[in-house]
């Protein structure tokens, strides 16, 4: 019997399981063992081959130095403590790594970025409708992974967030923004395989973009970086 990989999915001790059981359903195989990880879970895997941050509630603050806005309803900082000792081991490792909406969002914080905590506070200039259906327009910026993942320039994704990357953290660059000019997508400049949509390609499984991102990040294990 050959090797088995493990992935670990980082999710809330409440409200993850659905997003958990598409990413399941997406990357599990014969040699690909997908582990749920909640905050409760005091003890963390000794070795993982692969991480997944999905997403959730909103991070907190405090972490980028900002002080707690009101429209920041909920917050779970046993969840961002769990989350970000897991990306340190990822981020020391080498291990690719995929971040989901707020998992985006905790990469960036992570590398000293920062969050917009309210994007309906800014003066857009297009409303920001949110959807779990693929209704935004999105553009992919050329000569990132993204796009090398992706091969496209334009893709329509869905949007559930208020929340958005500010100042991007450092050795990250920005790979995809939405007509609004939020981020969309954020990938480091020296790992091999760190990737954050602020989408949710579990949701929509079924597009050929979100197929392309979690075979992408498989062969990232697999094989080493695209």
């Amino acid at each position: 019997m050959g090797r088995e990989y493990k992935v670990v999915i980082s999710g809330s001790n409440r409200g993850s399981y659905l997003a958990y059981r598409l990413i399941d359903f997406i990357i599990e195989s014969n040699i690909i063992k997908p582990i749920f990880i909640k905050p409760e879970q005091k003890v963390l895997p000794r070795y993982f081959d692969g991480l997944i941050i999905s997403g959730g509630v909103d991070i907190n603050p405090k972490l980028y130095g900002e002080k707690r806005d009101k429209s920041v309803k909920k917050i779970e900082p046993n969840r961002d403590e769990l989350e970000l000792r897991l990306l340190d081991i990822a981020t020391k490792r080498d291990i690719p790594t995929l971040g989901i909406c707020r998992g985006m969002q905790l990469i960036n914080v992570y590398f000293k970025g920062t969050l917009y905590q309210d994007i309906y506070s800014l003066n857009l200039r297009y409303p920001h409708k949110n959807s779990i259906f693929p209704i935004k327009r999105v553009k992919v910026i050329k000569d990132t992974k993204l796009y090398r993942i992706l091969n496209k320039s334009t893709i329509y994704v869905n949007s559930i967030h208020h929340q958005a990357v500010k100042r991007v953290g450092k050795n990250l660059r920005v790979n995809a923004y939405d007509k609004n000019g939020l981020i969309e997508g954020i990938e480091s400049i020296d790992s091999s395989f760190l990737l954050g949509v602020q989408w949710h390609p579990e949701y929509i499984f079924y597009k050929s973009e979100s197929k392309k991102i979690f075979t992408s990040f498989i062969n990232a294990i697999l094989r080493g970086s695209i």
